[in-house]
């Protein structure tokens, strides 16, 4: 009885494991058939990704009510309208702990206007991108920095986020620098962009955001630009100290079941995005206009839409 029992318990204990291990394997699959891409974002910066309280002026709202819109979220739309797109279901969240979440397989991808980085390009896998940016720094009137060499010369504070693309250029930056040279003094905060920008203000720190993050600030508080300088770094100096690839892209996680099928079918619509011009247009309505400076441009060079890994 005994024997019987336990080759019972064996048989049925063998049924679950197997259906489990093809469980992992297979796509989300919605109500209607459809395989459903399941992807995180943290919900900013502006102008790029903003959560909004109305849901008319969303273009995407989550399962659990969140209204997002913004230049990435209008990329990710317009993404799952192409045909190619038509087998599939777009599942977007809001978490921030969107990284880590990719990182371990737990969603297919993460878009927060993620730039490439080494350390990055070591866990995750990059779509084509869909954004080029230029750096600023933005400094009290009456002063401008241009390099990180002036950046350390001033002495100046530079608040950062763990992770971040200048916090990570900052932190090499440093390392490289030898005996005696001065460093970047890098502290890591998250005091609200109003407080910064007061401290700023008063000659206490410096910033480093995207060309069109800094202009959404200076759009919200235009009282406080009128005491600021913001300096649009040269190309040279954000390919030597910050990035070679001033791009952003869509994150899938090395370990994710399909990270590499993923990363070519979105890389392939962001390609068709930019050859029929939807990615121009997306540029000039989220970012430029929504700035109100027709000079701003996001739109990659078609040199740019390779894979970086």
């Amino acid at each position: 009885m005994k024997t019987k029992l336990t080759k019972l318990i064996l048989t049925i204990l063998f049924v679950l494991t197997a259906a489990a291990l093809t469980g992992c394997g297979s796509k989300a699959e919605g109500e209607n058939g459809k395989k459903i891409i399941k992807i995180e974002t943290g919900g900013r910066p502006a102008p790029f990704i903003e959560t909004v309280e109305n849901k008319e002026d969303a273009l995407y709202t989550t399962k659990d009510g969140v209204y997002l819109t913004g230049y990435d979220i209008a990329v990710l739309v317009e993404l799952f309208k192409l045909p190619e797109f038509a087998d599939y279901e777009l599942d977007l969240t809001v978490s921030s702990n969107s990284l880590v979440d990719t990182q371990q397989g737990v969603i297919d991808a993460t878009v927060n206007n993620w730039s490439y980085n080494k350390e990055r390009a070591e866990t995750f896998l990059f779509s084509f991108p869909y954004t080029k940016s230029r750096y600023t720094i933005t400094s009290a009137a009456g002063t401008s920095i241009s390099s990180f060499e002036e950046l350390a010369e001033s002495g100046l504070k530079i608040y950062g986020s763990a992770g971040g693309n200048t916090t990570n250029a900052i932190e090499r930056w440093n390392d490289a620098r030898k005996k005696g040279e001065k460093k970047i003094v890098l502290e890591y905060t998250s005091a609200d962009i109003t407080v910064q920008l007061e401290e700023a203000i008063e000659g206490k720190v410096a910033l480093i955001h995207d060309q069109p993050v800094i202009l959404k600030y200076k759009q919200a508080y235009p009282a406080q630009f009128e005491k600021l300088n913001i300096t649009v770094l040269s190309d040279e100096e954000t390919a030597t100290n910050i990035t070679a690839n001033n791009t952003s892209h869509i994150l899938f996680g090395k370990t994710g079941s399909h990270a590499k099928e993923y990363q070519k079918l979105i890389s392939e619509g962001i390609k068709t995005l930019y050859d029929n011009g939807t990615l121009a247009e997306l540029g000039k309505k989220w970012i430029a206009q929504k700035l109100g400076d027709d000079s701003v441009s996001v739109l990659p060079l078609e040199s740019d839409l390779t894979y970086l890994n």
